[in-house]
C-alpha cells in the first residue's frame, strides 16, 4: 500500500502501461466530439446534469400506492438478496439523498436496532408462510446512511440475529457499507472486527474524491489520511475484497484532480470501483449550490470527459466494466449487483428496515421512510410498508428491459417464454431508433448496450417506461407543491417525472415556480 502522499507518475502496472493525463484527456475529448448530442437529446436520450437521475426503481414512487403486507409477500422466491438499512451518519454529505439521521442519540440509535432486529424475525416468518425455504439469502447488503456507524456491540447483535433468520450459502456475498470518517472513533477497530465476524466477505466504502478541496465542499467528514487509515486497518485484517464509491461532476472537481483520484486509488491496490456521475434532487444541499453557483461544478461536456477518462485508465489498467458504472479488475464486481440487474424475478430484492425498498414476485415496494413511524409500525407488529404496486406482465417486460441492459443484457425470447409478450415486436420502433442511433446491437433475440450506449444508459431505459405510469407521475407531480420538502418526491429514486423546468428543478414553495 502507497503512503498518504501525492499519486505517483502513471507507468507499468504490472505489464500494462496507464495513459497520462494528457493521453487520457486527448481520449476523452476524442470520444465527446463523436458524439451527436443534439440527436441523443431529440431522442429523449440525452439528459443535462439537472435532469440527469438513474433508473433505481420502476415503477417510480410517485406511481406507488398504499398496499398490505399480503400482497408485497405473496410470491416471494426461494432465493432472495436482502437489503438492510442503517440510517444513521455522523455529518450530512451535501450529496447523500437517502434517509438518515445525524448524530441520532445513543439511545434512538438503540431503539431503531431493536426494531430492525424485531423487523428481521417478522419477515423471515412473512416469507416463510410463503416460500418453504424463508429467507434464504443469495447476497445481503448493509446500507445507509452509515452501517459503520453502529458500535461493536450492536453489530454483533444484529448479526447474531441475522444468523438466526437467514440461511446462507458458501456463495451467499455479504456487504457491508463503511465511512473513512468514523476512523477516529476510538472503538473503530472494534467495530471492524465485529464486522468481520460477522462474515461479511465485501467491503464498500465511499470515497467519493482523494481531493481535500472537493471532500471539504462535500461534507464528507474525511481526508485523504482517514482513506489511508482505513485502508491500512483492512491491510492489517488480512482484507482485501474492498470496492470503493466515487461521484464525478463533483464542485471543485476538475479533469486533473479527478484522474489523480482514480490514478491514487490504484496505486493503493484498490481493484474494484463504483464510479457515478453525480445526481441531484431538490432536497439536497448539492442541487441549491449547483442553482447558486454553477461556476463551481464540471460542466456537462466535462462530465462526459470524466466518465471516457474513467473509463480509458481503468480499461488500461485491466478492468471491465459490469455493470454499468462498476468496474472490477480482473474478477467479478459483486453478485448482488448482479442478481439485482440480471436475475431480480428469480432472487427477489427483499428491503429491511426503515426506507429501504424491494422488488418481491413482480411487487416494487417502499417501506415508509421516517424513523418514528418505522419504530411505531414495527412495535405494533405491523410491516413498515408504505407503497407499492404489482406489476402486470408488460410492466415486468419494460422493468426487465431497463434493469437488464445495465449488465447482461436483454433476451427477448427469454422474456416471451416467461411472460408471453413479444417485446422485440412491441418495443420495434424504440429498438430501432436506438440502434440507428449506434446506443444498441442487437443480434437475432438479444439487445445489449454499445459502450455509447453505457454512457447514456438511464435515459435509454426511460424509453421504456409505459404511458400510464408516466401519466400517472405527471398527475402526482401537480399536487407536490415543494420537492425539497415532499416526501414522496425526496425518495423517488427515478428520472420519470422528474420536476424539471428549463432554467432548473422547479420549487412552487422556494422558487415560485407556479402559483
Amino acid at each position: 500500500m502507497r503512503e498518504p502522499n501525492q499519486p505517483s507518475a502513471p507507468g507499468a502496472r504490472g505489464d500494462r502501461m496507464l495513459p497520462s493525463f494528457a493521453e487520457a484527456v486527448e481520449y476523452a475529448d476524442q470520444q465527446v466530439r463523436a458524439i451527436a448530442l443534439d440527436d441523443l437529446r431529440a431522442a429523449g436520450v440525452y439528459r443535462t446534469p439537472l435532469e440527469y437521475y438513474l433508473v433505481g426503481t420502476y415503477p417510480p414512487l410517485k406511481f406507488l400506492h398504499d398496499i398490505d403486507e399480503h400482497e408485497v409477500f405473496r410470491d416471494v422466491t426461494s432465493s432472495q438478496n436482502v437489503y438492510l438499512h442503517i440510517p444513521f451518519c455522523e455529518q450530512y454529505c451535501t450529496f447523500c439523498h437517502f434517509y438518515k439521521e445525524i448524530n441520532a442519540a445513543d439511545s434512538w440509535v438503540e431503539r431503531y436496532v431493536g426494531a430492525l432486529l424485531d423487523d428481521i424475525s417478522a419477515v423471515q416468518q412473512r416469507v416463510s408462510a410463503e416460500s418453504p425455504e424463508g429467507l434464504n439469502a443469495s447476497s445481503i447488503y448493509f446500507g445507509g446512511g452509515t452501517p459503520s456507524y453502529l458500535k461493536a456491540p450492536q453489530i454483533t447483535r444484529l448479526f447474531e440475529h441475522l444468523w438466526k433468520n437467514v440461511r446462507t450459502r458458501p456463495e451467499t456475498e455479504i456487504t457491508f457499507e463503511l465511512h473513512p470518517g468514523v476512523v477516529r472513533q476510538p472503538d473503530y477497530e472494534d467495530r471492524l472486527d465485529a464486522i468481520a465476524a460477522g462474515g461479511v466477505n465485501r467491503w464498500v466504502f465511499g470515497i467519493q474524491s482523494m481531493n481535500e478541496d472537493v471532500l471539504t465542499k462535500l461534507n464528507r467528514g474525511h481526508g485523504r489520511a482517514e482513506v489511508y487509515r482505513l485502508l491500512e486497518l483492512l491491510d492489517q485484517r488480512d482484507i482485501r475484497n474492498l470496492n470503493v464509491d466515487l461521484i464525478f461532476g463533483l464542485p471543485l472537481q476538475d479533469l486533473r484532480n479527478w484522474y489523480d483520484t482514480i490514478i491514487e486509488l490504484m496505486d493503493a491496490g484498490i481493484e474494484k470501483f463504483n464510479i457515478f456521475p453525480l445526481m441531484f434532487k431538490r432536497s439536497d444541499p448539492i442541487t441549491r449550490q449547483y442553482m447558486r453557483n454553477p461556476e463551481l461544478f464540471p460542466d456537462a461536456t466535462d462530465r462526459l470527459r470524466m466518465h471516457y477518462m474513467a473509463e480509458h485508465v481503468l480499461n488500461a489498467a485491466g478492468f471491465v466494466r459490469g455493470p454499468v458504472f462498476y468496474y472490477a479488475k480482473g474478477k467479478v464486481h459483486s453478485q448482488q449487483q448482479q442478481n439485482k440487474f440480471d436475475s431480480i424475478e428469480e432472487d427477489n430484492l427483499v428491503g429491511v428496515g426503515v426506507s429501504s425498498f424491494g422488488y418481491i414476485g413482480g411487487t416494487q415496494y417502499y417501506n415508509v421512510c421516517d424513523n418514528q413511524q418505522y419504530v411505531d409500525a414495527i412495535d405494533a407488529g405491523k410491516a413498515p410498508v408504505w407503497r407499492g404496486h404489482t406489476l402486470p406482465d408488460e410492466e415486468r417486460v419494460r422493468r426487465a428491459i431497463m434493469f437488464g441492459i445495465r449488465s447482461g443484457g436483454v433476451d427477448f425470447d427469454v422474456l416471451k417464454q416467461r411472460y408471453g409478450i413479444d417485446a422485440g415486436e412491441l418495443f420495434a420502433p424504440e429498438v430501432g431508433r436506438l440502434r440507428d442511433l449506434g446506443l444498441v446491437t442487437v443480434d437475432g433475440a438479444r439487445m445489449n448496450l454499445t459502450d455509447l450506449g453505457c454512457t447514456f444508459v438511464d435515459g435509454i431505459g426511460y424509453l421504456f417506461a409505459s404511458d400510464e405510469v408516466t401519466s400517472h407521475v405527471a398527475g402526482a407531480n401537480e399536487l407536490i407543491v415543494s420537492p425539497s420538502q415532499d416526501p414522496v418526491d425526496r425518495y423517488d429514486y427515478s428520472p420519470i417525472g422528474r420536476l424539471d423546468l428549463p432554467g432548473g428543478i422547479a420549487d412552487r414553495y422556494r422558487d415560485g415556480a407556479r402559483s
